[in-house]
């Protein structure tokens, strides 16, 4: 068992002003698997996500403390340790440096590391500008009795405030997707979670949609056709990568509550097909919708508002505490310590 792990601040850069502090995914579970190493961007840089043998996931920084050659190009995962592809340094799951290549001594080097966790097939990353530890956590998902999730990532043009925004904007339903008479709830803010809720009516049917926001990172939706017996599971992972470019990753899950008391092979067999023609016949047009207008959106800071849109300004004034503040990044801090063993919640995705 290894110690905790010391989780070294990051170095300031003014370029950090631009992004949100919170957790944000970096991958699915399903795409690192152990003995892999992947490399991916999250505001600005480059992390390294890697799966040791036993199954823990980390995520740590892009170059080598000695001599700074890149770990995702060249290095490799051996048992525990990420190894460096320069003089074979060789990091342990807490970052400390346990041997050189060639039967050297270690340097007194740590590998920095970001706090890591897998939520739900998701691997997730915290991002804090001061170098703080997670303040809070993502809850449990509940989706007994529905079907595997279906998901997918895409790379757009401008900010990951776009899905959250969509969710108070009652007036793009009708002309983006054909949903009709929608009704907003106000939207209840409580700390890092925001509320939405909106009642609206798709193909003659009443739509239900209750959406919760961890963050900016996580947006969790429940949809609703209850005359029908239809529930959705729908959350949204968008995440920054560059200033004016971010990635947004789906998790989708189908009920069918009539098929609640069937035998669990039947129902699981009556999921697959559904949620499969949902996802491809449904979700992903309609998604098609959103993602071309965030894509080539100008994400004005000043918008000229119409009738009923100010729930969008209550969105983007709760969304303003996780940035820093104008006059520039708060104190340096020191970040506690990271759990050695991060349990692998790899939930099966159907492809």
């Amino acid at each position: 068992m290894h110690a905790p792990i010391p989780v070294v601040p990051e170095p300031a850069a003014a370029s950090r002003h631009r992004y949100p502090d919170g957790w944000f995914a970096l991958a699915y579970s399903r795409d690192v698997k152990p003995g892999a190493l992947v490399v991916t961007r999250l505001m600005g840089e480059d992390v390294v996500l890697y799966r040791t043998a036993s199954g823990l996931i980390r995520a740590v920084a892009p170059h080598c403390p000695h001599l700074g050659a890149h770990l995702g190009h060249g290095g490799v995962v051996r048992g525990e340790e990420i190894v460096c592809p320069f003089h074979h340094l060789a990091f342990a799951p807490d970052g400390t440096c346990v041997r050189a290549g060639r039967d050297g001594k270690p340097p007194a080097a740590t590998l920095r590391q970001r706090h890591v966790r897998e939520w739900n097939g998701l691997v997730l990353a915290w991002q804090d500008r001061a170098g703080a530890p997670p303040s809070w956590s993502l809850p449990e998902l509940d989706l007994d009795g529905y079907s595997r999730p279906r998901g997918a990532c895409h790379t757009l043009n401008g900010s990951l405030q776009n899905p959250a925004e969509n969710g108070v904007d009652v007036n793009h339903f009708s002309p983006v997707h054909g949903w009709s008479n929608p009704v907003l709830e106000p939207p209840q803010a409580d700390g890092h979670t925001m509320t939405m809720r909106s009642t609206l009516v798709l193909l003659g049917q009443r739509l239900l949609l209750d959406i919760t926001m961890h963050g900016l990172g996580c947006m969790a939706a429940r949809m609703e056709l209850p005359d029908l017996g239809l529930h959705a599971r729908v959350v949204l992972f968008p995440t920054q990568i560059e200033p004016d470019r971010w990635t947004c990753r789906e998790f989708v899950a189908l009920r069918v509550e009539r098929a609640s008391a069937w035998p669990s092979p039947l129902r699981r067999a009556l999921h697959e097909i559904l949620v499969s023609a949902a996802y491809r016949l449904w979700f992903v047009p309609q998604f098609k919708r959103d993602l071309r207008i965030w894509d080539h959106r100008d994400y004005d800071a000043r918008p000229t508002l119409m009738a009923g849109e100010m729930p969008i300004m209550t969105f983007r004034r709760w969304a303003a505490q996780f940035y820093p503040a104008a006059d520039g990044d708060a104190p340096d801090g020191q970040r506690d310590a990271v759990p050695a063993a991060v349990a692998h919640d790899d939930r099966e995705f159907a492809r």
